[in-house]
């Protein structure tokens, strides 16, 4: 019994010795990363004057504005972490300031660096630094071997501003090396609304792929002006479906009433139940009463999903289309049942009459 309650003994004490040596290592790491910060801290606040000066045009503490350009790297991870907070002509002057320090030049020379993971920084540097200049030299990224690296590019050219970016970034969303759709709608939004006229042009001007987000992008940004266009491609039997659906719910949401028309037309003649289910609900986010009748044929169509919509969008049109949801809903046939959910989620917890007599 003594040499087990021994060895148990001995085992005890290394664990012990194991758990004492991890706390301290682990102890250690926080005093390291602590001073890290502090002193990362300290130099923050040694180099904001000279920030400020920048920007002020001023000297600080009789330190001429040249000697900024000798401060040390550090000053250069405080421009860019201030960047994104700036505008205008702050903005303009920092990023000035990060030219004459070389900062961008050393970027351009890494966007050719063998490692994706300094192409990737460069390239993500200048999207913030180099602002309207360099946009080739990014967008020639866009096509990078490298994924990260291409959607880093698409990033950079969102916050480049430049209205320039956008035949390029569109551009990536096709062939072998194609960016996600999402980065690249991202990125164009980042451009703002100074962009709208290019994507405006783009509705006809790009492939089907492109042109489809191009039509996402200008109903986010309710773009009454792209309207026309948009109603154009709902109409177009010929065209791609995702690019007439794309068209369909940007119309919903610009909320013309002039987009009813072709709404309703694809909604009552396309043979696509998808197409159908977006006219359906763009046709309730606009809210036109004379949507009514086709809205209350489509609670007819053989899709449940496209029934469903239909009895949605009803229900947004007020009280008219409320009333013609109740007529269905106390009828026979298999609109009675959407309309009788769509009521229900109108009225919330409270049952209907009808309901609650047969229960």
């Amino acid at each position: 019994m003594t040499v087990p309650l021994g060895g148990a003994l001995l085992a005890g004490a290394a664990v012990t010795a194991l758990i004492i040596v991890l706390l301290v290592a682990v102890a250690a790491v926080h005093l390291v990363r602590s001073r890290r910060a502090e002193r990362d801290e300290l130099r923050k606040r040694r180099l904001m004057p000279l920030v400020h000066a920048v920007l002020d045009d001023d000297p600080v503490d009789s330190i001429p504005l040249p000697d900024v350009l000798a401060a040390p790297a550090e000053l250069d991870a405080i421009v860019l972490d201030l960047l994104p907070q700036l505008r205008g002509s702050d903005r303009e002057t920092l990023r000035g300031l990060l030219a004459e320090r070389g900062v961008v030049a050393r970027a351009v020379t890494d966007l050719t660096a063998r490692r994706s993971w300094r192409r990737g920084r460069a390239v993500s540097l200048l999207g913030s630094a180099a602002g309207t200049h360099h946009v080739a030299a990014m967008a020639a990224l866009l096509a990078d071997r490298s994924l990260e690296v291409r959607c880093a590019a698409a990033r950079a050219l969102g916050k480049a501003g430049d209205p320039g970016a956008v035949g390029h970034l569109l551009h990536a969303t096709a062939g072998e090396r194609a960016l996600p759709k999402g980065v690249v709608g991202m990125a164009l939004l980042d451009l703002g609304t100074t962009v709208l006229p290019v994507l405006r042009d783009a509705l006809t001007d790009e492939q089907g792929t492109a042109r489809g987000l191009v039509a996402e992008l200008l109903g986010v940004h309710g773009d009454p002006s792209a309207a026309p266009a948009l109603e154009d491609l709902v109409r177009d039997a010929g065209e791609d479906l995702g690019v007439r659906r794309s068209a369909a719910v940007a119309l919903g949401r610009i909320g013309s009433p002039t987009s009813t028309e072709p709404l309703v037309a694809a909604l009552t003649n396309s043979t696509d139940p998808r197409l159908q289910r977006t006219a359906a609900e763009a046709l309730g986010r606009i809210g036109d009463p004379t949507a009514t009748v086709p809205l209350l044929a489509g609670l007819a169509d053989d899709d449940i999903a496209v029934r469903a919509a239909c009895a949605d969008a009803l229900a947004a049109l007020g009280a008219e289309g409320r009333a013609s949801l109740e007529e269905v809903a106390d009828g026979p046939g298999a609109a009675a049942p959407v309309a009788r959910a769509a009521l229900d989620e109108l009225d919330g917890p409270v049952r209907r009459p009808q309901q609650a007599g047969a229960a």
